[in-house]
């Protein structure tokens, strides 16, 4: 089964399609290396809302940005696959580490067929998600969560907490150190 965005049928949506798929995406990976408006204007062209100071670096892989919200201050460094069949949101302020995947859609490999399961990605303000990290379709970071290195997020990761391990689990809260 083919999964589709909901306005698959709008002509604007086929137009944005295939502005991302025949000029967005090929000279994505080509820009300069501090290239972020470029890259910004790029991810736009294909249907992406992206905060003015949102930053996605030359080799991140993503299908379809019209199903991406980045707000302020949002990275996501070198490697990370983003692959949006359902939405993504990144609140404000959030890393996403180099090599992350942010998976919205997996196949149920019980069922006959091996139906698409999709389910949008929720990452609030504040977070970071470390290096080499799997997030699952339907996961939550709530505000403030942080995620270790090569952990797999599935479900929601409390606000203000630290969670690591496959399944990532809550292990301490997170603390902010006053400023000095």
């Amino acid at each position: 089964m083919n999964v589709r965005p909901a306005d698959a049928e709008k002509p604007a949506a086929e137009w944005r399609r295939w502005l991302w798929r025949t000029i967005g995406r090929p000279l994505f990976p080509l820009t300069p290396h501090n290239a972020y408006a470029m890259r910004r204007f790029l991810l736009r062209l294909g249907g992406a809302k992206l905060a003015r100071t949102a930053k996605f670096r030359r080799t991140v892989r993503l299908d379809r940005p019209w199903n991406v919200r980045a707000d302020d201050l949002a990275m996501l460094g070198d490697g990370v696959v983003v692959c949006a069949v359902a939405p993504i949101r990144i609140g404000k302020r959030c890393v996403i580490s180099q090599y992350t995947k942010l998976l919205t859609c997996v196949r149920d490999h019980r069922a006959v067929g091996f139906p698409l399961h999709a389910a949008p990605i929720t990452i609030e303000a504040d977070c970071w998600i470390a290096t080499d990290t799997l997030v699952m379709p339907g996961a939550s970071l709530r505000r403030g969560s942080v995620v270790g290195a090569r952990g797999m997020v599935q479900g929601e990761i409390p606000p203000w907490t630290v969670a690591v391990g496959e399944p990532a689990v809550p292990r301490h809260r997170r603390e902010l150190a006053a400023p000095e």
